[in-house]
């Protein structure tokens, strides 16, 4: 091994050791491998201006010109088991500085050497790296074979630039040649790119994600899918982080990868437990969740690419997306019910989403719905009764119970489905500003339509009046159904199914003045109204809450 350079090298490596690492890795040649973790008491092989400093470092020349200095390890390596037998493969990591003494003076750079022999007393520096002098470029005699780290472009030795890393045997003619990457820093912090780039990169893991192994995707892939998680690429922004479009670099698939933070460890077990679950989950009208990733501080999960956007976009978005029509709407209402009754009755354990409402909805090509964003979700067994746990969700679509219990249940997502389910058809939101000190509530207002005998004046006015009347009545009626106060009335997603598949009518149960006698006693009876209740869930934000704690 040799080096050679005319201006200082220094060795470096996080926790402030310093070394050099060769492993010869073919047919398990184990005892031809050193570490050297400083230079102190190293026993190498020095000549020329090369000299181990009174720290350690390994120093091959002292910024005068025209010097070249050389470091061999001090026995040989055996490269293969015979005299001409195949060469073994074998890595080699080091990590350097080239320190520039002026600006304009950086020297010719520092090769790795292999050769047979110690004796390059007759070379010549500065160009010729101390590997050859002036008349023995390329002689067959010269058995080496050198990585060269070249700083300058030399004609005569053919060099792609002033920057590569070159392949060279037995000559600075290299066999073969590539632009390199190097940190100027001329305040002379010694700060190393390898480094970065592993920090860059660093991932969290713990002994308990070894049975999670095949759903965890690499920091480095998610980072190329998504080219640093560059803007450009953001598909949107919501109460836990951003959702960035990506392609897997080896696949090729198109995912949505999502970034969220999180701050506590305690519950992270469980809620990847729950993650990976979640990603066995197979139904045409949910997004499919590949896996995930962990970082300090940073959970990403990565999904199913769905082209058409989130509906919210399409209900708002005027600017940019077109006015759903009737039909599609109806595609899309029964599309995530159908997705919430598998979620609730027909998969192994039972899963509450937590958090339906139109931005959690994606859209593929053909504008069929997929609930997405299972972040919130909550996994039980059949037949077990959900624990009491944190109040998440957004407002506008979590049921009134929960400010008692704190227990999600599948009628707390049915609740939720009725709001979406109004929302959808009468495009507006749950709760609207209307004034300085006034909100209006979705269900209010639907309910008023249909006391004074025109429930269909609910429906979107984008329409212009371009659906089926029955179908409208049905879908409004519906969803008040779901989003009753009282749980007790509330339908299971089976019966809205069939209610939406015209198998079981939907029976005038309760009249309008039924519906708003009833809501009235509800809040009455809990000293409850529609601002008191809102303000039950103050402690939370307009978008989503979480909390990665016990629970989860």
């Amino acid at each position: 091994m040799s080096y050679s350079y005319m201006n200082p090298l220094f060795f470096l490596l996080i926790l402030h050791l310093f070394f050099i690492h060769l492993n010869l890795s073919a047919f398990g040649i184990g005892r031809d491998q050193f570490v050297y973790s400083g230079f102190t008491s190293a026993n190498l092989t020095l000549d020329g201006a090369a000299t181990i400093t009174p720290n350690g470092l390994l120093e091959l020349t002292n910024g005068t010109v025209r010097l070249k200095g050389h470091a061999f390890h001090p026995t040989p390596i055996h490269i293969s088991k015979e005299p001409h037998g195949t060469v073994q493969s074998f890595a080699l990591s080091f990590i350097f500085a080239i320190y520039c003494v002026q600006p304009d003076i950086c020297g010719h750079g520092i090769a790795f050497l292999v050769a047979a022999h110690k004796n390059f007393s007759n070379t010549m520096p500065m160009q010729y790296m101390g590997l050859i002098s002036e008349h023995s470029n390329g002689n067959a005699t010269n058995h080496f074979f050198a990585v060269e780290l070249d700083t300058n472009c030399n004609d005569e030795f053919k060099d792609i630039e002033n920057n590569h890393v070159g392949i060279d045997i037995n000559g600075l003619n290299s066999a073969n040649s590539s632009s390199a990457g190097y940190n100027d820093n001329r305040n002379g912090t010694i700060v190393i790119l390898l480094v970065r780039r592993w920090l860059m990169y660093a991932e969290l893991r713990e002994d308990w994600e070894v049975e999670f192994g095949p759903h965890r995707f690499s920091y480095k892939d998610l980072f190329y899918a998504t080219e640093g998680f560059k803007n450009k690429n953001l598909l949107g922004i919501g109460g836990f982080g951003r959702v960035y479009k990506g392609v897997l670099p080896k696949s090729k698939v198109m995912v949505a990868v999502k970034k969220i933070s999180h701050n506590s460890k305690q519950g992270m077990k469980e809620f990847v437990a729950e993650v990976v679950s979640i990603g066995r989950l197979q139904h045409r009208n949910l997004v499919q969740l590949h896996g995930y990733c962990r970082r300090k501080g940073e959970l990403i999960l990565v999904y199913e690419y769905m082209p058409g956007g989130s509906l919210d976009r399409y209900l708002y978005d005027q600017e940019n997306k077109p006015t759903l029509n009737w039909d599609q709407r109806m595609r899309i209402i029964k599309g995530i019910a159908s997705g919430l009754l598998y979620l609730h009755e027909e998969w192994e354990k039972v899963v509450l989403h937590r958090d339906i409402k139109p931005s959690n909805v994606l859209l593929d090509d053909e504008m069929n719905a997929h609930l997405g964003d299972f972040g919130l979700a909550r996994l039980y067994d059949h037949g077990a009764e959900p624990q009491t746990t944190h109040i998440v969700g957004t407002i506008g679509y979590l049921a009134p119970e929960l400010g008692r219990t704190s227990k999600a249940t599948p009628l707390t997502d049915v609740f939720s489905f009725g709001m979406f389910v109004l929302e959808i058809t009468c495009g507006r939101k749950p709760i609207e500003q209307t004034g300085q000190d006034r909100q209006l509530l979705l269900v209010d207002w639907v309910l008023d339509c249909w006391h004074k005998g025109l429930v269909t004046d609910a429906v979107d006015v984008k329409l212009q009046g371009a659906y089926n009347v029955d179908e409208a009545c049905l879908i409004l009626k519906m969803g008040l159904l779901c989003s009753h106060p009282f749980i007790n009335l509330r339908p299971s997603m089976r019966e809205v199914m069939q209610y939406l598949n015209g198998n079981v009518p939907l029976q005038d149960k309760l009249t309008p003045a039924d519906m708003s006698l009833s809501m009235l006693s509800f809040m009455q009876n809990r000293c409850f109204n529609p601002a008191t209740l809102r303000n039950s869930f103050s402690t939370t934000n307009n978008s989503m809450i979480s909390y990665l704690t016990g629970g989860r």
